[in-house]
C-alpha cells in the first residue's frame, strides 16, 4: 500500500469511528442497559433480499429470549416483503410491514406497547438518520433499552474501501452486533418449505436435481445480458432442464430464453417464496444476479454462482455459503451508484465460458 492509499485508508476509518462514536456516547447517554425483557421491537426494513439476510440475527434473538413477545416492524416499498418468506411458525409475535405513508400511523399505535427493548437491523443508513431513529426509540416510543446502530456505509472512496478492506457480509455484520451485545445462538434460516403442485413443476423436473438460472432483478446495471443466459444454456447441454427463476416483470425475458433454447422452463412469477425454497433445496446448481432469490438459495444451501455488478460495494451482499462462486468485474467506472447503464459493463465482460467454468468446478465437488 503506497502513502496515498494509507491517507486514504486512514481517512476512511476516521469517518467510521467518528459515527461509531457518536452512537457509543448517545447510546450511553439515551438507553439503560438491557434486563430482563418481556417485549421486544425489531426493526428491519427493506425487500425480498434484505428480509432474507437478516432471518438469521432474528433467529439468534428468538433464541435468546424464548419466551418473550417479539414484534416486527418492517417499512416496505411494496414490494416481497418478511410476510411472503414464510417464516416458521414463533419466530414473531406481531408482524408489521408498512409503507413509508403508514409509518407514523404504526408508530403510534406501537408506543401504547410499551417495549422493554428494541433492537435495530441497520439498513446502511448514514450518522444523521441513526441519531434521528435513536432520538425517535427513546422519546416517542419511550422504549429504554436499545442498540444495533452501526456506523453505516461509507460511500465515498468505495474503489479503495473494496481492495483494502475485509467488508463481512450484511448476514455476518448483523450477528457481529448481535454478538457484541451478548446475544449468542445457532446460525439457521427459519423458513418454510412446500413442495410445488404438480401442475407447476413437471414431473421430471421434480424427480431430477435441475439447474436454476435466477434471471430477475430491480435495477438494470445488475441485469445479464439475455444473449449471454442463452450461450450457457447452450454450453450445459440439452441433457440438463434449466429453471428460469424471476418474478412477473422478467416473464418477457424468460419467454426469450425460452425461445432461444431447448433446455429451459419458464417459472417466472410462478412460485411461492416456500415453494421456491423447496425448489432450491432440491436444485443441482443456481447462478444467478444480486437479488432476493440468490439470497434465498443462499440460505437454502444451493451451489451458487453469483453474477455481480461492481455499481456498488458489493462485498456485503455476497452469499454466505462455503458452496458459492462470486464472479464480478471490478472496471475503471465501478462503484458508479448508477440505477441505469448505457451499456452495462461490468456485468457483460462477464462471460458465459467462465460462468461455465465455475459450473463444472462446482459440480465436481
Amino acid at each position: 500500500m503506497n502513502l496515498g492509499s494509507r491517507i486514504t485508508m486512514l481517512y476512511i476509518e476516521a469517518i467510521r469511528r467518528t459515527r461509531l462514536l457518536v452512537i457509543f456516547v448517545l447510546s450511553k447517554l439515551l438507553f439503560k442497559q438491557q434486563g430482563h425483557c418481556k417485549k421486544i421491537l425489531i426493526n428491519r426494513d427493506g425487500a425480498f433480499g434484505d428480509s432474507i439476510v437478516a432471518l438469521p440475527a432474528i433467529n439468534l434473538i428468538r433464541q435468546s429470549f424464548p419466551t418473550a413477545q417479539i414484534d416486527l416492524l418492517s417499512v416496505n416499498n411494496g414490494s416481497v416483503s418478511f410476510k411472503d418468506l414464510g417464516l416458521q411458525e414463533g419466530l414473531i409475535d406481531s408482524l408489521y410491514v408498512v409503507n413509508k405513508k403508514e409509518r407514523s400511523k404504526t408508530l403510534k399505535s406501537l408506543k401504547q406497547s410499551s417495549y422493554d427493548l428494541f433492537i435495530q437491523i441497520p439498513q446502511n443508513i448514514g450518522i444523521y438518520k441513526s441519531i434521528r431513529n435513536m432520538l425517535l426509540v427513546r422519546y416517542y416510543l419511550n422504549i429504554q433499552s436499545a442498540f444495533g446502530w452501526d456506523s453505516g456505509r461509507i460511500k465515498s472512496l468505495m474503489r479503495y474501501q473494496k481492495h483494502f478492506l475485509k467488508i463481512p457480509t450484511e448476514t455476518q455484520r448483523f450477528i457481529n452486533t448481535l454478538e457484541k451485545n451478548g446475544i449468542h445462538g445457532n446460525i439457521d434460516y427459519p423458513l418454510l418449505s412446500q413442495e410445488p403442485k404438480q401442475s407447476i413443476l413437471e414431473q421430471d423436473v421434480a424427480t431430477h436435481e435441475p439447474i436454476v438460472f435466477l434471471i430477475g432483478g430491480k435495477l438494470q446495471p445488475k441485469k445479464w445480458p439475455l444473449e449471454n443466459w442463452v450461450t450457457l444454456a447452450e454450453l450445459i447441454g440439452s441433457q440438463e432442464k434449466i429453471l428460469l427463476i424471476g418474478g412477473r416483470d422478467e416473464t418477457d425475458e424468460a419467454e426469450f430464453i425460452l425461445s432461444k433454447t431447448a433446455n429451459t422452463i419458464n417459472l417466472c412469477g410462478e412460485l411461492t417464496i416456500p415453494e421456491l425454497n423447496h425448489v432450491f433445496k432440491n436444485t443441482k446448481l443456481a447462478i444467478g444476479l444480486d437479488t432476493g432469490a440468490m439470497h434465498l438459495c443462499d440460505a437454502a444451501g444451493t451451489k451458487l454462482i453469483a453474477l455481480f455488478s461492481t455499481r456498488d460495494l458489493s462485498n456485503k451482499w455476497y452469499p454466505n455459503n462455503k458452496n458459492s462462486i462470486v464472479i464480478e468485474k471490478v472496471l475503471s467506472c465501478s462503484f458508479c451508484l448508477k440505477t441505469k447503464c448505457s451499456n452495462n459493463i461490468c456485468m457483460s465482460n462477464i462471460k458465459p465460458e467462465e460462468v461455465y467454468s465455475c459450473i463444472e468446478k462446482l459440480l465436481a465437488c
